[in-house]
């Protein structure tokens, strides 16, 4: 029986945490095959319980990925910039197009960050740690897509004061070349639009990663920062 690994982590520190993750998939993770029928792809993976702080929130709100990451500079800045419009990126949909324009049918449509907003602004002149501010990025039909959504899901809560924290679910998630973009990106757009406007302060991002896995052709960028472990001694090491 291979039963599914799960890990749960927690820093304010990307680099540390980025090393902690890659060194647990590269070894403990068990062997994925994902993606479809003529495209398969071959991974290692966990299902991770990610929560990150102080200046970790700080560096990824601000387009930063760990040292090691061969997505950074620009090209990530960009990434991070598109979930604040849903109208850039491509279709058929983006999670910026979800968050600000989520389809309900018959030409109607949904903006979910304004309504977590003006549920965030009620739970603070409550007081209410209100577990009901939540949103989707999956739609039903997008199971037919090649590409469906990997993220799923947000709730935001007030905690202490006018503190608040997000939480996130995806299905599936890159960990060798996703996940840090992901959180930046949704740190921003989240910061920006919903929480500061409404004089809050986000005071954590807790992250649940069903599949979090690193593809084999990504070994060699993962390798240089956790070393190149035989696989004889990897099956110890499990």
């Amino acid at each position: 029986m291979t039963l599914s690994i799960i890990k749960t982590y927690s820093s304010d520190d990307i680099d540390k945490l980025n090393e902690e993750l890659w060194r647990t998939l590269y070894i403990k993770g068990n062997e994925l095959t994902f993606g479809d029928a003529q495209e398969p792809k071959k991974a290692r993976e966990i299902f991770a319980v990610v929560q990150v702080y102080g200046k970790a929130l700080k560096r990824l709100y601000n387009g930063d990925v760990p040292e090691g990451w061969l997505f950074r500079g620009a090209a990530n800045r960009e990434y991070v910039n598109m979930l604040k419009d849903p109208l850039r990126g491509e279709q058929p949909y983006t999670y910026g197009q979800r968050l600000h324009l989520y389809p309900l049918g018959d030409g109607l449509y949904i903006d979910q960050l304004e309504n977590a907003r003006a549920r965030f602004k009620e739970d603070l002149e409550s007081g209410i740690q209100n577990n009901r501010n939540c949103g989707v990025i999956w739609n039903p039909k997008d199971i037919k897509l090649k590409s469906p959504a990997c993220f799923q899901w947000y709730q935001l809560r007030k905690s202490e004061k006018n503190k608040a924290s997000l939480r996130l679910l995806f299905r599936s998630h890159a960990y060798d070349n996703g996940v840090f973009p992901n959180l930046g990106a949704i740190i921003k757009v989240f910061t920006d639009e919903v929480i500061e406007p409404e004089g809050g302060i986000l005071e954590e991002v807790i992250l649940v990663s069903v599949s979090a896995e690193i593809e084999y052709s990504n070994f060699d960028m993962i390798e240089a920062v956790v070393g190149n472990i035989p696989e004889h001694i990897r099956r110890l090491l499990k």
